[in-house]
């Protein structure tokens, strides 16, 4: 990956929904979760998380979003059109949630650091990526990871 990010136009797959991606990307990680496998439709959601700003041109008007858990931490937003995954919003929008599959180049995108949930794996995954299991271990090093990630950006290192 480049140190210079391209704007992307992401999309859901039927390109219904779309949007400007510009800015790479404060994290990057896997989600074995039974939410993301119902969400997605497989056996894992790789995703990207982003501050609001850095997504523009984004119409949500298309997108319905649900809440498949609570307390609702993150709502899951789906096509209208296909209900395919669109794009996902946490903390009351502030962050964006896209998966890598809405990006049209991801190899320009930071690898993902981690797998988590890897509990409730479909299937093992043969890579040398820190697995974390369980609610505690997995939002513990989200949370490190956003919080990580933020401050490089804040900091521009």
């Amino acid at each position: 990956m480049s140190t210079e990010f391209t704007p992307q136009e992401g999309s859901c797959s039927c390109y219904s929904n779309t949007y400007t991606i510009n800015h790479t990307p404060i994290a990057r990680f896997i989600c074995h979760c039974t939410i993301c496998q119902d969400y997605t439709g497989k056996a894992y959601n790789d995703v990207t998380v982003l501050f609001k700003s850095d997504v523009s041109e984004l119409d949500i008007n298309k997108t319905r979003f649900r809440r498949w858990k609570m307390p609702p931490n993150i709502s899951r937003g789906l096509c209208k059109r296909r209900h395919k995954p669109s794009i996902e919003m946490a903390v009351g929008g502030a962050l964006v949630f896209i998966p890598t599959d809405n990006y049209p180049n991801a190899a320009a995108l930071p690898e993902p650091t981690m797998h988590l949930f890897y509990n409730r794996r479909v299937k093992d995954v043969d890579d040398n990526l820190p697995k974390y299991n369980g609610v505690v271990q997995s939002q513990t090093m989200a949370v490190k990871e956003l919080a990580q990630g933020m401050y490089k950006r804040v900091t521009k290192r």
